[in-house]
């Protein structure tokens, strides 16, 4: 998929994500940490916000995954900063739901939560793949390498 389309996906997830926060009233709930809005009593209790949450994270979700498509290669850098972002998002919604600060709405603590969750997932196979990419580095390093110490070898 072209990544043009992808920027006007997440624009779209935004958008969509607006437009149900318009149509129901702010959460006024008082939660302990962001994690408890997950249980299945409020999930239920509030399925049209839910949806705008999960919609929000989504969007949170790939963005981040959009913008390191224009990285080529880089596999270990793209998982240390999600897992940086990823830790930043959680201690940012943990502290505006536990202090009540509400510096944005409880709706996007929660997104950004459940966004920064996620994106543990494509941060360790980042750490994995680049792990495996400078394995295979100094393998065929290593290859290449070999036969022109055989040659020198030979011409001696």
């Amino acid at each position: 998929m072209k990544k043009e389309y992808t920027l006007i996906f997440i624009l779209g997830l935004f958008l969509l994500a607006y437009v149900l926060d318009a149509a129901v009233d702010p959460l006024s709930l008082r939660l302990a940490t962001p994690y408890q809005f997950f249980q299945p009593q409020y999930v239920t209790q509030y399925p049209f916000t839910t949806a705008s949450i999960i919609i929000k994270a989504l969007g949170l979700f790939i963005a981040p995954l959009w913008l390191f498509s224009f990285m080529e290669k880089q596999f270990a850098l793209k998982g240390v900063l999600l897992l940086v972002l990823a830790a930043l998002m959680q201690l940012y919604a943990l502290q505006d739901v536990v202090t009540k600060a509400e510096v944005v709405p409880i709706e996007w603590s929660l997104s950004i939560s459940l966004a920064g969750v996620t994106l543990l997932t494509p941060m360790v196979l980042y750490i994995i793949r680049g792990i495996f990419a400078s394995m295979h580095g100094l393998l065929t390093e290593s290859q290449q390498e070999e036969p022109q110490e055989e040659k020198e070898e030979d011409v001696k």
